[in-house]
């Protein structure tokens, strides 16, 4: 892993997924949420952060390990994003609907918002990588 791309990578997904998860996933995603059995209003902020710092350094990490398919850039980004997205939240998400109760428009609802959220994710990988520029080879 090249650590002087991957770290502003993972500080970039890190902050994206703090802003989604503290202004915009209740405006995308509430009522869906709110309509599956167990869900709380109140959790762990600390967890939730934490969460979401492995969670943009593991996307992170395995860009750094396929990104050679995708492109380091916005558009292999984007793809990264897509097959990252689909990979983790479908059908997984789904079988909630029969493990967990969760109502089956709400659990679609949720994949896709997700999926999207990947997406915007793998983007921001690629951005980085690319404006990193090339590696530096010693002369």
């Amino acid at each position: 892993m090249q650590w002087n791309k991957a770290v502003p990578a993972i500080v970039v997904v890190f902050l994206w997924y703090l802003i989604w998860d503290n202004f915009l996933s209740s405006a995308v995603m509430g009522s869906a949420v709110a309509q599956i059995p167990g869900m709380t209003e109140s959790y762990s902020k600390m967890w939730e952060t934490i969460g979401n710092l492995f969670a943009a350094a593991v996307l992170v990490w395995v860009w750094s390990k396929v990104h050679g398919s995708f492109g380091a850039t916005l558009k292999g980004g984007l793809t990264y994003g897509l097959y990252a997205g689909v990979l983790m939240n479908f059908p997984g998400w789904l079988w909630m609907t029969v493990y967990g109760g969760w109502p089956y428009a709400a659990t679609w609802h949720i994949v896709l918002v997700l999926i999207v959220l990947t997406v915007v994710s793998g983007a921001l990988i690629g951005l980085v990588y690319e404006k990193m520029g090339a590696p530096k080879t010693m002369a």
